[in-house]
């Protein structure tokens, strides 16, 4: 049998000569052990790991083990690749303290993360991240062992954070693309690698161990991460047989605090053109998710040539989230100028007294400033299934290979949310100052006591929303290799596959509704009569670590009432006479509730989904077929691969469109309810598309090689934006009587398009890459895209019918944010400039110094998005999203046995989040005079001469500093400790779309520091 393991062998170097994905299993297969903290290594491992110039004679020979090999192996993976590839290896990747793939892939070149729950989202912060760009680019395709994979949410890739990086034995990141490779992914692909049992062929049997325990500064809370990995190999009468399970679980608990500033809209004060803030929000959210995942592989070989292998992947994301939110959001907000600091633009840097005003009079109106809040609780979960089975026939005594797979993805998705709105009789006034690194907002003196006061709280308004998504996934591919010997030509490869994705998604939308309001039937009732149990003081503890001035004090709805989750319970009517009819509108009067109801249950719609209204269902077909050709003799300096891919796509989208109920006061003051209505759309379109691909390597020495490619890649559009469903609603302001409908300012539409055409890529390639001895290394990569029809989500105006409950309807026009294919290119050039350098000749312990960095500029235009500034004008010089011009990581190194070292610093420069993002992008009226309402853009006057902005968002740079030092004790054992955000850094976003081109301060973020200690255990 031993010999049988050795002809394995020679069967996976044949392999390695005829693909890229061959290639991955070897080199990673290298590093597996590496992993659990500890290599145990053959000659040949050892050999293969530190590259050739290894092979020193006698005692100058430098052998390298644990967590260095990986890194070689990573390097080893690259510079064996047929295309542009980085690669973390197993080790790698759990060296420092992350938590997800996504937070992993944040080190390799060229890739940067999203730190917000989605990147068109810049109100929400995520500390593990939520996106990946690769060389600015989000549209990436996500793979598992070189197959699809996806989360039903409504996109076509995985949630990177939903997968624990304890599965994985490696990661390979695609810069540029072959034939041979499933379409997608204008910005690349990654692909998750799991391990497999023929991996430890050397072992019958393999087990391996992690634990791991963390605290939060902020969150203050024990969390925990575990896996353990068993392999057992057979050799039987059949055949040779592999079996293993991987199993991981881990606890995430973060506490992450925010403040955000409303925007500066233009008012005149005095005579002259100012820009003041319409108020802020500040807050924090409790976020803690489980994460399970479960892998497992079974592979027989009856002989050297066949190897079948069936494999199961299963993660299980859990998560419970609340939070708590205060604001003073009013569009007819003023200050005194002469008391009050502007910058040389006109927009307000500081003010003691920011008041509400009268525009019919411009005198402040004396009241008091109405503020709301909200408690939120949500929870979720995302399960995603991988059943794959795939076959390899590679028999040593033909040229011709085949191999093939089927495979079925499983995706589920709920989230169910409540939250419950109340607001506040605030002061008449309060001081602003945006001059500091954080903002500053005082009250007056006497304030506190005003906010202790439950008659001052009124029970505002519930919005819940619930989701319940399910997508599957099947395919099948077919790939013959036929190989030639002493031959220029190496190989001619073809193949085809099939994929099916659908997706059915249940969506109720955000259906906010009035609680007893006194004019919507029931009275209105204030904390003084909440039930039991209902209402709790919330401190904003150590809120920025004491750097933010807040009022930290409030009332809000309870924990314990908003996680229930039952909107009915909280909509019932009060007892019938609990507040007398002089007490409709403050029932203070009449004390507390037995039980919970706070009136408003006739405005809401019915609990949970409404079908078929609330479903939305989606189909992609695609065929594929391609052909490539490899060239290049063995041990030439030159070779390559040419290719097409040809791809026909299929998508077909049906929902509905919907008109929401919402209650609001119109231009001539009159209370008016829009009604429920919903009308079924169904659409889709056909696409065939040409993806050919050129890849060659010159080799200059042997160790330096230089790349060149072209290729075009092309995205589907995700699932939201082609779908069919679409909703028409209202947007109002606050209104200055507290309890009173908002006051109309626009209607809004917001739709998909079934018909949109895919994005496609031209991609421009050039590679120099040098692989030194010990793990030196060094490259510098520029490269150009050229995107066409990529997918905006913009803002216009369309005609729309408006439905009311009385019967009536209106025909007028809607602010519209709606997706459409852009009709001009986008285009991105830039750099790549990274390497790693070990100090292998400086004495005794100093030898295990090393240091790794790498650098990206990427410079980009998309003069096919759009935003509007604060005055209604439309620009196109926005880059494109998610786009820094600068990256940074930058890795101090230090790997001598026992110890192992790495303190690693990321950075980005600032990027564009959205054109069109919630919050920024309302209408509001300009009062050129008292009562005169002025459009700046269009220069109209009257009641309907709103100003729509669409002011675009940006992320601004940001730094994080990681840690972690391993010791090893023993080939079995190892410990370590790890640091995660140790600068406390803050992530802040920014507004555009002022005067002279200033960015400014729209939301900041902080988040824990966090600390680990893991052990790791391998046998």
């Amino acid at each position: 049998m031993i010999s049988r393991w050795h002809r394995s062998r020679s069967v996976q170097a044949a392999a390695l000569r005829m693909g890229a994905s061959a290639v991955a299993l070897v080199a990673v297969g290298s590093a597996l052990p590496a992993w659990a903290q500890v290599q145990q290594e053959t000659p040949d491992a050892t050999q293969q790991a530190a590259g050739p110039e290894a092979e020193a004679a006698g005692g100058d020979e430098i052998v390298v083990t644990g967590r260095r090999a990986a890194l070689e192996a990573a390097d080893d993976r690259k510079r064996r690749s047929e295309t542009i590839v980085d690669s973390v290896v197993a080790d790698d990747a759990g060296k420092l303290p992350d938590n997800s793939i996504t937070e992993v892939l944040q080190r390799v070149s060229g890739v940067s993360i999203v730190r917000f729950s989605a990147l068109n989202d810049p109100d929400h912060f995520s500390a593990q991240g939520s996106g990946v760009q690769v060389r600015g680019l989000s549209g990436v395709a996500s793979r598992l062992n070189g197959r699809e994979i996806f989360s039903a949410n409504g996109g076509r890739a995985l949630l990177w954070g939903d997968v624990t990086p304890e599965l994985m034995s490696a990661v390979d990141v695609y810069k540029a693309s072959t034939a041979d490779l499933i379409e997608g992914g204008t910005g690349g692909q990654i692909d998750l690698r799991t391990r497999l049992p023929f991996d430890y062929r050397d072992q019958d049997l393999h087990i391996a161990a992690t634990g791991e325990l963390s605290l939060g500064d902020l969150a203050q809370n024990a969390d925990y991460a575990g896996s353990i990995l068993v392999s057992k190999n057979f050799q039987t009468g059949i055949g040779d047989i592999g079996v293993m399970v991987d199993v991981a679980r881990s606890r995430f608990t973060q506490l992450s605090q925010f403040f955000r500033v409303e925007p500066y809209f233009r008012t005149r004060l005095e005579g002259d053109d100012y820009y003041v803030p319409g108020g802020y929000a500040y807050g924090d959210e409790r976020f803690q998710r489980d994460r399970t995942g479960i892998y497992g592989a079974v592979q027989w070989s009856p002989s050297d040539a066949f190897t079948l292998t069936g494999t199961f992947f299963q993660s299980r994301y859990e998560n419970l989230s609340s939070d708590y939110g205060a604001q003073v959001a009013s569009q007819v907000l003023a200050v005194n100028p002469s008391e009050s600091q502007f910058d040389e633009n006109g927009l307000l840097v500081s003010s003691p007294s920011v008041f509400v005003r009268d525009q019919n009079t411009f005198l402040p109106s004396g009241g008091s400033i109405v503020s709301g809040g909200n408690k939120g609780v949500w929870d979720s979960e995302t399960v995603t299934r991988d059943y794959s089975l795939a076959a390899q026939f590679t028999p040593a005594d033909s040229p011709l290979s085949i191999k093939g797979a089927i495979q079925r993805v499983e995706s589920t998705n709920e989230l169910n949310r409540l939250d419950v709105f109340r607001d506040l009789n605030f002061p008449t006034s309060f001081g602003f100052d945006l001059s500091g690194d954080l903002p500053v907002v005082s009250v007056p003196a006497g304030s506190q006591a005003i906010f202790n006061d439950p008659s001052n709280y009124l029970w505002s308004a519930s919005m819940p929303h619930n989701e319940n998504n399910k997508g599957r996934l099947d395919s099948a591919n077919l790939d013959l290799e036929y190989s030639f010997d002493d031959s220029f030509f190496r190989s001619v490869k073809a193949g085809a596959r099939w994929s099916e994705r659908t997706e059915r998604d249940y969506n109720n939308g955000y259906n906010w509704a009035a609680l007893g309001r006194g004019w919507n039937g029931d009275p209105q009732l204030t904390f003084a009569n909440a039930a039991p149990g209902d209402i709790e003081r919330h401190t904003f503890k150590n809120f920025f670590r004491g750097d933010a001035v807040i009022p930290g004090q409030l009332l809000f709805p309870s924990y314990d009432l908003v996680s229930r989750l039952d909107r009915e319970e909280l909509t019932q009517s009060p007892p019938a006479g609990f507040c007398s009819e002089a007490q409709q509108y403050n029932c203070s009067a009449s004390g507390q509730l037995p039980t919970t109801g706070y009136g408003g249950q006739s405005g809401i719609r019915p609990v949970g989904f409404v079908l078929p209204d609330d479903l939305t269902e989606y189909r992609t077909e695609t065929w594929a077929g391609y052909a490539l050709a490899r060239f290049g003799r063995e041990g030439g300096a030159f070779s390559g691969n040419v290719g097409a891919r040809l791809v026909h796509i299929d998508n077909n989208s049906s929902g509905y469109f919907q008109q929401n109920v919402v209650t609001f006061i119109n231009s001539a003051g009159q209370t008016v309810t829009l009604a429920q209505e919903a009308n079924v759309v169904s659409d889709g379109a056909k696409f065939t598309r040409v993806l050919p691909s050129v890849n060659l390597e010159y080799a200059l020495a042997d160790t330096v090689k230089l790349r060149g490619g072209y290729n075009i890649t092309l995205d589907n559009q995700s699932f939201t934006a082609l779908r069919s469903s679409g909703t028409l609603g209202v947007a109002t302001s606050t209104n200055p009587v507290a309890g009173q409908p908002g006051i109309f300012t626009n209607f809004t539409f917001e739709s998909g398009d079934p018909t949109l055409k895919p994005t496609t890529a031209h991609n421009f390639d050039l590679s120099l890459e040098y692989y030194g001895p010990n793990g030196r290394s060094f490259h510098i990569a520029p490269f150009y895209k050229r995107l066409l029809d990529t997918a905006v989500f913009s803002l216009t105006q369309v005609p729309v019918n408006v439905v009311f409950q009385d019967g009536t309807s209106i025909d007028t026009t809607a602010s519209a944010s709606i997706y459409r294919n852009s009709d001009e290119a986008a285009e991105i050039k830039g750099i790549e400039v990274g390497g790693r350098y070990f100090f292998d000749m400086l004495p005794g312990w100093l030898s295990g110094i090393g240091v790794e960095a790498n650098y990206t500029f990427i410079d980009s235009k998309n003069p096919g998005d759009v935003y509007r500034d604060i005055n209604g004008a439309i620009h196109n010089d926005a880059p494109l999203a998610g786009l820094s011009k600068h990256n940074v990581n930058a890795t101090f190194l230090y790997e001598k046995d026992p110890f192992s070292l790495r303190i690693a610093y990321t950075w980005r420069s600032k990027y564009l989040q959205s054109t069109n993002a919630s919050g920024t992008n309302p209408t509001y009226a300009f009062y050129s005079a008292p009562g005169v309402i002025y459009n700046p853009t269009t220069g109209a006057t009257g009641p309907d001469a709103g100003t729509q902005i669409a002011l675009p968002t940006y992320s601004d740079s940001y730094g994080q500093l990681d840690a972690g030092i391993r010791f090893k004790v023993n080939d079995n054992f190892s410990f370590g400790i790890q640091g995660q955000n140790l600068t406390n850094s803050t992530q802040r976003t920014l507004m555009g779309g002022y005067p002279g081109g200033k960015l400014v301060g729209r939301s900041w973020f902080q988040s824990d520091r966090r600390i680990a200690t893991s052990i790791s255990l391998v046998f």
